[in-house]
């Protein structure tokens, strides 16, 4: 498990005033909490913060949190919540928990599907990804980067199901249930399906061209009575 740091500050003041100049300097503001510690309260620069995010492909970052200010210098921790911005997508808010080397913690793992599928290549199937994450108890340093799924081997209406991989990463404990599915190949749309669809929206057009022409024949009509 490679390891992460990230610097952060004891933070004196808390409330919303005290918040937004924080935000508003460039930081984040964060809690640590866990080990029946009380939380602390810390800020980190939004820099940091979103070059480790953005080279990760899960938010349950494993990281050691070096801390000014604060009786302890450094702590391992878990990236437990990010709260995002709904415009802009910035970090907000970051919880961290407090985790140990040898301590089972329940945590995120990124599903990736690697491979081709031949029906997906010679047959038009389409590759449906299913969950992007499953959850796992395991210690720190048996979290993988990411599941693995080969999806070389899957045909049109087969899939692949949390229960047919979890055997090949023992050292995991699986919280999510067995049935879960990760990925599936669907069959392409048929033409039968876009030949009929073409034909209803001629006869709307057809449809809209007689009603269009109606009064054209009804004035020509009365035209001859007189």
């Amino acid at each position: 498990m490679q390891e992460i740091r990230i610097k952060s500050k004891v933070r004196e003041e808390i409330g919303k005033k005290s918040v937004h100049e924080l935000r508003s300097s460039g930081m984040v503001p964060a809690v640590l909490y866990g080990h029946k510690e009380e939380p602390l309260a810390l800020s980190i620069k939004e820099h940091d913060l979103w070059q480790i995010l953005h080279n990760s492909t899960s938010e349950h970052i494993i990281l050691t949190l070096d801390i000014e200010g604060g009786k302890e210098s450094s702590v391992m921790t878990l990236v437990r919540d990010v709260q995002h911005d709904p415009v802009t997508g910035n970090p907000l808010h970051v919880d961290f928990q407090r985790i140990a080397i040898d301590e089972k913690i329940k945590v995120g793992v990124p599903v990736e599907l690697v491979g081709i599928s031949p029906d997906v290549k010679d047959f038009c199937g389409v590759l449906d990804h299913g969950v992007r994450e499953v959850m796992v108890r395991c210690t720190p340093t048996e979290i993988p980067e990411s599941l693995t799924i080969d999806v070389s081997h899957l045909k049109i209406g087969q899939s692949i199901h949390l229960s047919d991989v979890w055997s090949g990463y023992g050292d995991l404990e699986f919280i999510d249930d067995g049935n879960l599915t990760l990925a599936h190949v669907s069959p392409p749309k048929k033409i039968e399906e876009v030949e009929g669809a073409v034909e209803e929206v001629s006869e709307e057009v057809v449809g809209e061209g007689e009603e269009a022409g109606a009064p054209e024949e009804k004035t020509s009509g009365k035209g001859k009575e007189s």
